[in-house]
């Protein structure tokens, strides 16, 4: 697998991150590639934003009132902060459920000072702090939407996902015994694609309303909703959030989990898909940035606004930074590194 990063200590290469990288246009032509395209992946949470064209066509916006900023929420990983709850709870109150409805587990929120106040109450977090509950609070939008059962909405054969599967089937354009799915951290279906699928759906998102594929419409409304409010997309200080800040609006990133990263890129019109071998996220973060980089999306005065991800600091436990994690290949050139634990890292 090519090695696209390594985390350094004090002047020498200490861990190794290879990974896979797809660019595709809208068209599933695939622009760029390091490693293999057709390696498949779970697309985790970078999912969110693909699952929400479910939404959009259903009717449900207009049926609940639901604001863009409540479809941003429907598409995030949140950390758990009072806005994201409160914005999660406004869209229950819509569809007439309350957040016991929510069937997503009791996860910690992301958010550290959050996280902190709740063990401080000794208060074990409620299903509303996962940073998935924005997702299945759209799920159960559709269920309501449907008059589909509320019980049991997180199991495979339930009819909400069977919607989904539906969906995700005429995205792909293949037939509906063919979407591959398992089950993601959040108890909801995630589903298993190619690194070329990943990229072309990120690149339908990119496209928006401008596309000439089916769902067009739903892509350019989603694509508004993450753009407007990507504090709601993550949260302050956040690689997503500062992503879509820092860029003016240029670029849209979607964390999954164990390193996949996604990027919608609507200047361009391309879809990015990441997938990190180690599963690490932080080292999927400067990748991201170099391909931006690469592409000529972000010019250095925006890298260097970015530098907490493009370069992320390896402290020791003072605080002192003792090294970095640096990309160490070139998407134009199709090159990466081959270094190994001990080199000097130049």
């Amino acid at each position: 697998m090519p090695q696209l990063a390594v985390r350094t200590r004090s002047g020498r290469v200490e861990s190794l991150h290879d990974g896979y990288i797809c660019v595709a246009d809208s068209d599933n032509n695939i622009i760029y590639s390091i490693g293999d395209p057709n390696a498949g992946i779970y697309l985790r949470s970078s999912g969110k934003p693909i699952y929400a064209v479910a939404y959009v066509n259903s009717g449900l916006i207009e049926k609940y009132n639901i604001s863009l900023k409540e479809l941003a929420i429907m598409c995030s990983s949140h950390q758990g902060q009072a806005f994201h709850r409160k914005i999660i709870l406004s869209i229950l109150h819509k569809i007439g459920l309350t957040e016991k409805d929510l069937d997503c587990g009791h996860k910690y929120p992301e958010s550290q000072k959050v996280h902190d106040a709740l063990v401080m109450l000794c208060k074990r977090p409620d299903p509303i702090f996962s940073n998935c509950s924005g997702k299945h609070a759209g799920f159960l939008a559709l269920c309501r939407f449907y008059n589909y059962p509320v019980k049991n909405y997180t199991k495979p054969e339930h009819p909400v996902n069977q919607l989904i599967n539906k969906t995700m089937a005429e995205l792909l354009e293949c037939n509906e015994n063919e979407v591959i799915y398992g089950k993601d951290g959040c108890t909801l279906p995630t589903y298993f694609l190619t690194m070329q699928q990943a990229a072309w759906l990120y690149a339908r998102l990119a496209h928006g309303y401008e596309g000439n594929r089916k769902y067009k419409d739903c892509f350019g409304l989603i694509q508004s909703a993450m753009l407007k409010y990507p504090r709601v997309i993550r949260g302050s200080g956040t690689f997503c959030t500062d992503l879509i800040n820092y860029s003016d609006g240029r670029v849209i990133g979607k964390i999954g989990a164990e390193g996949v990263y996604c990027l919608s890129i609507p200047e361009k019109r391309l879809g990015v898909s990441i997938k990190m071998s180690d599963g690490h996220p932080w080292s999927s973060f400067p990748v991201a940035v170099r391909i931006l980089e690469e592409l000529e999306i972000l010019d250095a005065a925006t890298v260097k606004k970015l530098e907490k991800w493009s370069l992320p600091a390896v402290k020791d436990d003072k605080g002192n930074t003792v090294g970095y994690i640096h990309p160490t290949f070139s998407l134009i050139e199709n090159t990466y590194s081959k270094y190994k634990p001990g080199d000097i890292y130049p």
